[in-house]
């Protein structure tokens, strides 16, 4: 399957309670859209308060088109109380595109490089490394299309993990490029009552 990620980092103020059916609400606008393949969230299980989406669109204008529709104002305006800040989104060309062995494993190792600027095919086979290491269910990664910001763009990797010891255990030298990264944790079958489908 072909299509293109749209990662959105939402900061969010509170517990889960807070922001649940503001997060049900915009998700299931989403649902409505033609073009929209599926989204797999999750909070940061370093920082409960930020909620990684990677939203999956069969291209890039499917989503400009629903970001100037009545459905997006309407879903923002409702999540705008439960924001701490401005979102974060860009557009990221996975390979292999959403594997289910990484965004199914219980916790998934988000590696994000800003201002990248190594030639994607080095990076790929560095983050590929992880694959040899116990307890790692498959990698995804791709930089950032469009514009790219102080002559670099943002490369991004997602390792499936059987649990987050063995992400733990794992030797990060092994799998991780150096520059500006920063690296957490998500659950994206992350448990929500009520959310199932979504």
């Amino acid at each position: 399957m072909s299509g293109i990620t749209e990662r959105v980092i939402i900061p969010v103020a509170g517990g889960v309670e807070d922001w649940k059916e503001q997060l049900k609400f915009f998700l299931q606008s989403l649902k409505e859209q033609p073009g929209y393949l599926r989204t797999r969230w999750g909070p940061w299980s370093e920082d409960m308060q930020k909620l990684d989406l990677l939203i999956g669109w069969e291209n890039a204008e499917a989503c400009e088109t629903w970001k100037e529709s009545h459905g997006f104002a309407q879903a923002m305006s409702q999540f705008q109380p439960v924001m701490s800040g401005q979102a974060t989104t860009y557009f990221v060309k996975f390979v292999p595109y959403a594997p289910k062995e990484v965004i199914g494993s219980p916790i998934v190792e988000v590696l994000t490089y800003a201002n990248c600027t190594v030639p994607e095919d080095q990076m790929r086979a560095t983050a590929e490394k992880a694959k040899a290491l116990a307890g790692c269910n498959g990698v995804a990664s791709g930089y950032s299309t469009g514009t790219s910001v102080n002559g670099g763009k943002v490369f991004v990797a997602v390792i499936g993990w059987n649990g987050m010891e063995a992400s733990k255990n794992a030797v990060k030298m092994a799998y991780q490029e150096s520059g500006q990264l920063e690296v957490h944790h998500v659950n994206f079958n992350f448990p929500i009552k009520g959310f199932r489908g979504l």
